[in-house]
Order: C-alpha cells, then structure tokens, then sequence
C-alpha cells in the first residue's frame, strides 16, 4: 500500500479533489490577494501599478475559469462543480467589470 492509495477515498478519489485545489489554492485565495493588492494601489493612488495589476487580474481569470471549468467533474459531489463553475463565471465577470468601470473613472480624472 502506497501514501497515495491510502489516502485515497473509496470512490478512487483523493479526499480533497482536484476541484478543491484549482477552486479554493489557485481561484479564491490569489484572487483575493490580487484584489486587496489592487485596492491598496488605488488607495495609494498608484495609478501604474493599479493599472499593472489589472492586467495581471484579466489575464488570471482569463485562466481560472477554464482551469476550473475543466476540474469541475472531479468533485465527489456533481453538484459542487456545477457551483464552482457558476461561482467562478460569476467572479470572473465582476472582475471585468469592476476593471472597466475603475478604468474609466481613472481615466475621467
């Protein structure tokens, strides 16, 4: 018996699913972290960097929302990748939005 099968649930699946993983270490918590980054920026009034690190935001959820959409059907339950994909398709939207509405009103300035 190997770690990794004795970690494994009965089902095949590890007990924290892929989804898990794309979902909550590489979508929630560095989107958050991009988000409070970017809001200090604008607090700061760092224009560059504010701007910089819309890019860095678009380009991220341009790759999150696949990456998730592709880790959905790992969940033991279907029912939280249908979640996971709506929740993330939701995030991504309010980011573009919230760019370009923070664009906009930076360039009005």
């Amino acid at each position: 018996m190997t770690a990794a099968t004795s970690m494994s649930a009965p089902d095949g699946k590890s007990p924290l699913s892929h989804l898990w993983r794309v979902f909550w270490l590489q979508g929630v918590i560095p989107s958050n972290l991009l988000w409070a980054a970017a809001l200090w920026a604008l607090a700061q009034g760092m224009t560059e960097l504010l701007l910089g690190l819309f890019v860095v935001l678009l380009l991220y959820t341009g790759w999150i929302i696949p990456a998730v959409w592709r880790a959905a059907p790992s969940a033991r339950n279907p029912n939280y990748g249908v979640a996971a994909r709506g929740l993330t398709v939701v995030w991504g939207l309010n980011t573009v939005l919230v760019v370009f509405f923070l664009t906009l009103q930076l360039v009005a300035q």
